[in-house]
């Protein structure tokens, strides 16, 4: 219950200012939240018809390939691409 109480708080407090959708992931549950919201509001936006966020996969921005290819030490990459990307 506390929880729930911290989390309506955050949102109140940290509104318009784009956090979010990090706390949601944080708290794991960006998923149900977030594909809660895309059902009700892709019937009245069509850019949000059909919107999914996949869970193990949309927690993560992809890393872009050309830092991947710059991240090399003694002839070996040290970084590798987030899942799913």
């Amino acid at each position: 219950m506390a929880q729930k109480a911290v989390q309506f708080e955050q949102r109140l407090e940290f509104g318009m200012e784009g956090h979010r959708r990090f706390d949601l992931v944080r708290w794991a549950i960006a998923d149900q939240t977030l594909n809660a919201y895309y059902l009700v509001e892709g019937t009245k936006r069509s850019y949000l018809k059909g919107v999914l966020f996949v869970k193990g996969k949309h927690e993560y921005f992809p890393i872009p390939i050309q830092e991947i290819l710059n991240s090399q030490k003694d002839g070996q990459k040290t970084l590798t691409q987030n899942p799913g990307y």
